[in-house]
């Protein structure tokens, strides 16, 4: 750390804006350089106009962090301004006004009809008031209580969106959070990881091959570094950038090849790529490029759910490294492409729950509209066929209360048969369900995964992280001809002792320290048996086995710092290795360290080390027993790992002109040092939730890049493999049987979207048993994630859900039916086209997903049937009336009494759900909402509820010796009769949503009573308790005696009996009818 660097001593920050911005403007090749040297006299001291260190960053102190953003502005594009809590509110309020129109509507009515009830007016015929000023306090009493309760209604539906959309935008902000890159930053001489957004100028950051440059900036340091500007320029070409050729590299560019070291000079809307976009967004016509013509999905991007900006980042923290496990899903360095590269996401169709609650939908606003419009016709027929016919009355002002009072009933029951959430309920549930899965370790990016998470029948997944642990270790070495196993946390003495007699001590350390990402590191958390392990895991590993034989990788690093490694070929899907090569000016050498898979890096070595740790000549049975070795680490669950090295003398370098930009000249007669077992455990409990998943009907396929014993043995370990039945193949095998051809062919790729090069015949007899596919390339899951659902099978319509976590997943991500991205080690392209992002990576979370999907589904189950009973009833019910007796035996208040449950009863929607819920087999796109048992289910309580209600209506009178109430006027004096009416009609539905609790025919309704929102059900029948006891004018109700309430409550319990007599009679039927059928 340089003396000096001590900000809070130091002098203010003195460039501005314009300064920065003079450099950055200067891009070519050594422009910048020369600005600099110009007007600064060299890159330190521009460095220390910005207070930074090209090793040591920006102090960490947090004042000094928000003196830079105050003066040169956040890194975000897109500043969304918080609306407020009035602002939001009012948004809400406006919204929910077009919405509930028809409370708008009932307010104004009952305005109208309390200022009537003043007139002078006997109201109708059979108005049985003992004298005018009863009748009239009774008229205004009840309309001020309709107004008040509407408006309660209003106002509860306004706050209850508040506090939700509130809580989901938390959940949405903590998602976005942690989807955004984090990128490696200097800051205090210590290395961590910053979102993208937290960065600041001055910072000193890392970009390597694969990531995009998340803010403008200056080169330090760089190593044969070539990036894609595309997305500024408009150029789709490779630009080769140094720290004394171009040094300045722009916001989202993509680095295709290499890594680098800048110090941040702009960020946000100061970048070249921040004016762009602000000049899009003010109508400028930009000739070059348009960002937002390739605006990919937007989670992680720059705000909000629908991303302004096409900007994508790369997470570098991820597994670009060495790791060589599940390669299938990791792209190569490719040719960038304004489409190839960044993941644009295809329109999904809409879930099958959304497409049945649309059609649903629709057909109960046409039934409600017709019958709300009958129900009035007949209400003010009749009305005026009695008043005017019958009783032979001239028109007076004083009839018009009765009309207004007709046509409020006539509003209400449109509005009980068709509630205005009725098409939104699925995402009102998800919105209140968000918060509970966020809890699970689960974000969901996308509404419509919500309908498919539960119906999901085939499952492709990684191996690390999903299945195993993705904590590596060392467990295997095979050196000096000898296998030995460590014992962690026992050093293997006997290896050190060995190593200290020979020169294989440095070769071994030496090179798994500088051969590895400079940005993975470990860390000692006090505490805690386990090292922290930042960056690649498998780097991480060979560094934490790099101390525990007695080195110090730090040390190592400190000696080969990292700009002065000469050359770096990274790990990608296509070389499987990596390699570094350092000056040995001592040695008088350049060495070459290489790192990668086992056999890869074994068909490039020509020698090994002997027992003494001399070099000798790699015979063939000498390769056979290392390949052997090989083999034996990976039944044992251990991927396998060559290390190598190669010493090129100077002299032979410069004489005979070795380019080491020439891949197979530099990587080629190799010396084998060691191979590596390294041990990524399985889970624990793995195979108990991958055996929950399977009896639910859902089947699930390992698809990695480790070879197919080690793979294997994973998957029988974790129960994915559990018959000789299920296939295991290697993806050379897989695509021979399915394509006829090796994966290696060049027209595989096109095979991929050509359904005539797909053997249909090979492919149904292979995916349905395929259960491991190993050493697979990214288009190998592509292809099982396309063309499963596509393949003609006898088996139902298959819903594919696929996980990835590398940035050649984004495109099978984002095409699948449902995109899993592993949010831990994912890297951003992965969690930008993905629909559900797991915080853990782990196959529970996976089960927790697809229980949260049918519990979401059964919700929108619950709601419907009750809503449609309740619905139907109510309407029914008005129209009978209607035609018989020219009234709703049922009054306005009271159907909006109805209403008001119905918005409190959505809270028992959000239930957690139980493992119970798995034991119903997934169906796929088959599932539908109307199912056999939902019609059953709804139209048997339909006729119970429907009878009941009439025999009250027409015979209640008689049978509870009682006033007849059937003939008064709405605004008439209430009765015991009609209250009866209303009491069993609301304990009816009370205790019918108690039956609605399970959808799939369970008997057991009374389980998971016990949670805390079940109290709404106590709370509803104490309200409908005090309101009938209490109500008078203001609800049309008379208090009820101690048999009265128990003849309504047999009857509202009765709605259980009558629901178990139901699933009986159901099931037995189901038993019965096969047995039937084939003559048994």
């Amino acid at each position: 750390m340089a003396d000096e660097f001590d900000l809070p001593t130091r002098p203010g920050l003195t460039l501005t804006l314009d300064d920065l911005a003079s450099i950055v403007d200067r891009s070519g090749p050594g422009e910048a350089i020369t600005f600099i040297k110009q007007k600064y006299g060299n890159r330190k001291e521009l460095l220390r106009l910005l207070q930074t260190h090209e090793d040591d960053g920006i102090s960490h102190l947090p004042q000094d962090v928000s003196t830079r953003k105050e003066m040169y502005g956040t890194n975000s594009l897109y500043e969304v301004e918080e609306a407020g809590v009035h602002g939001s509110i009012w948004s809400i309020i406006q919204s929910q006004l077009l919405k509930e129109v028809r409370l708008v509507v009932i307010l104004v009515l009952a305005v109208i009809s309390f200022g009537l009830s003043f007139g002078d007016s006997d109201l109708m015929k059979y108005s049985y008031f003992f004298d005018m000023e009863e009748q009239k306090r009774a008229g205004w009493i009840g309309a001020l209580c309709l107004f008040v309760l509407t408006l309660f209604i209003f106002t509860f539906q306004v706050v209850s969106t508040y506090f939700l959309d509130a809580q989901y935008s938390i959940t949405q902000r903590k998602r976005q959070l942690f989807s955004m890159a984090q990128v490696y930053t200097i800051r205090g001489s210590a290395g961590v990881y910053q979102p993208r957004d937290e960065i600041v100028v001055g910072d000193i950051i890392y970009v390597k091959c694969g990531s995009t440059v998340p803010a403008d900036g200056l080169i330090i340091y760089s190593n044969n570094l070539k990036v894609n500007e595309f997305r500024v320029t408009g150029l789709d070409t490779l630009v080769d950038k140094s720290a004394n050729g171009d040094a300045i590299l722009l916001k989202g560019s993509k680095v295709i090849d290499g890594r680098a070291r800048m110090v941040v000079l702009q960020v946000g809307r100061h970048t070249k790529l921040g004016k762009i976009d602000i000049g899009v967004d003010k109508g400028v016509n930009n000739a070059a490029f348009n960002p937002n013509e390739f605006a990919p999905h937007s989670v992680g991007t720059e705000s909000g759910d629908i991303a302004r900006s096409s900007e994508v980042q790369v997470n570098i923290a991820g597994n670009e490294g060495g790791n060589t496990s599940d390669v299938a899903t990791q792209a190569a360095p490719r040719a960038y492409s304004p489409l190839g590269s960044q993941p644009i996401r295809n329109k999904k169709k809409k879930s099958v729950l959304t497409q049945d609650l649309n059609r649903v939908s629709k057909y109960v606003l046409i039934t409600a509209i017709v019958l709300c419009i009958l129900i009035g016709l007949a209400v003010v027929i009749n009305f005026c066929y009695q008043t005017f016919v019958n009783d032979g009355s001239t028109w007076d002002i004083k009839y018009l209360k009765d009309i207004v009072d007709l046509v409020i009933v006539t509003v209400t029951v449109f509005t009980i048969t068709y509630p205005s959430f009725l098409p939104s309920i699925y995402h009102h549930i998800c919105k209140m369900s968000a918060h509970e899965i966020r809890h699970d370790q689960i974000y969901v990016c996308n509404v419509e995964a919500y309908g498919i998470m539960g119906n999901i029948t085939t499952l492709l997944t990684n191996k690390t992280g999903v299945i195993t642990e993705n904590y590596m270790r060392v467990e295997d070495i095979f050196i000096f001809n000898e296998m030995l196993h460590i014992n962690w946390p026992e050093r293997p003495h006997n290896l050190i002792s060995k190593l200290e007699m020979t020169n294989a001590t440095l070769l071994l350390t030496e090179g798994m320290s500088v051969n590895t990402d400079y940005t993975s590191q470990i860390i000692e958390n006090p505490g805690y048996s386990n090292l922290e392990h930042v960056g690649d895991r498998t780097d991480c590993a060979l560094l934490e086995f790099v101390n525990i034989l007695g080195g110090h990788y730090r040390a190592f690093r400190d000696s080969n710092p990292e700009d002065k490694v000469m050359r770096v070929y990274p790990f990608n899907t296509s070389r499987k290795m990596m390699c570094s090569v350092i000056a040995k000016e001592d040695l008088n050498v350049n060495r070459v360290y290489c790192k990668g898979a086992a056999e890869r890096v074994l068909k490039r070595c020509t020698t090994f080390l002997d027992s003494k740790g001399m070099p000798r000549l790699l015979d063939g049975e000498t390769r056979a027993q290392l390949i052997s070795k090989i083999e034996e680490m990976s039944m044992r669950k251990l991927r396998t790992i060559c290390l190598a090295y190669r010493d090129m003398s100077i002299e032979s370098t410069e004489e005979e002109s070795v380019d080491l930009a020439r891949e197979d000249e530099v990587i080629s007669d190799l010396t084998c040092i060691a191979l590596l077992g390294i041990s990524d455990r399985v889970r624990q409990q793995a195979a108990k939730y991958v055996r929950a998943l399977q009896r639910s009907g859902i089947r699930i396929t390992m698809v990695t890049g480790d070879v197919l014993q080690t793979a294997g043995a994973v998957a029988r370990e974790s129960g994915i493999v559990r018959s000789n039945k299920d296939l295991c193949l290697n993806s050379d095998t897989f695509n021979l049987k399915i394509h006829g051809l090796p994966m290696n062919e060049p027209v595989y790729a096109t095979s991929i979207t050509d359904n005539h090069k797909i053997i249909y015949a090979e492919f149904n007899k292979i995916w349905p048993r395929l259960k491991v596919l190993a050493q697979a390339q990214p288009e190998d899951k592509q292809c099982l994630a396309r063309k499963i659902p596509a393949a003609p099978s006898e088996l139902q319509p298959q819903l594919v859900a696929v996980t990835g976590r590398y940035i050649g997943d984004e495109e099978t991500l984002a095409e699948a039916d449902l995109g899993i991205a592993l949010g831990n080690v994912g890297s951003v392209e992965a969690k930008t086209a993905a629909d559900v992002i797991l915080k853990d990576d782990s196959i529970f979370s996976i089960r927790q997903a697809v229980m949260w999907g049918r519990n979401i589904w059964d919700g929108v189950v619950k709601f419907v049937q009750s809503q449609l009973v309740r619905g139907m009833v109510t309407s029914l019910i008005a129209f009978i009336g209607a035609c018989t007796f020219s009234n709703c035996p049922i009054r306005a208040i009271q159907v909006l009494w109805s209403y008001l449950l119905v918005d409190v009863s959505i809270i028992l929607l959000a239930d957690k759900p139980t493992r119970h819920i798995l034991k119903y087999k997934a169906l796929g796109s088959d599932n539908h909402m109307i199912s056999e048992l939902f019609i059953v289910t709804v139209l048997s309580h339909f006729v119970y509820q429907i009878t009941v209600l009439l025999v009250f209506i027409y015979k209640g009178a008689e049978l509870f010796d009682i006033d007849d109430g059937l003939l008064r006027s709405p605004s008439a004096f209430p009765t015991q009769h009609m209250t009866m009416v209303f009491n069993v009609f609301m304990l009816m539905q009370i205790f019918n949503q108690l039956n609605e609790r399970k959808v799939h025919g369970q008997q057991q309704i009374y389980k998971g009573l016990y949670q805390i929102r079940s109290l709404v059900y106590l709370v509803e029948l104490v309200a409908q308790v005090l309101i009938v006891q209490n109500g008078n004018y203001g609800f049309g109700t008379k208090p009820l005696d101690l048999d009265q309430w128990l003849w309504c409550l047999a009857f509202g319990i009765g709605t259980l009996l009558w629901h178990q007599i139901v699933l009986i009679f159901y099931k037995l039927i189901n038993m019965l009818v096969p047995l039937i059928v084939n003559g048994n």
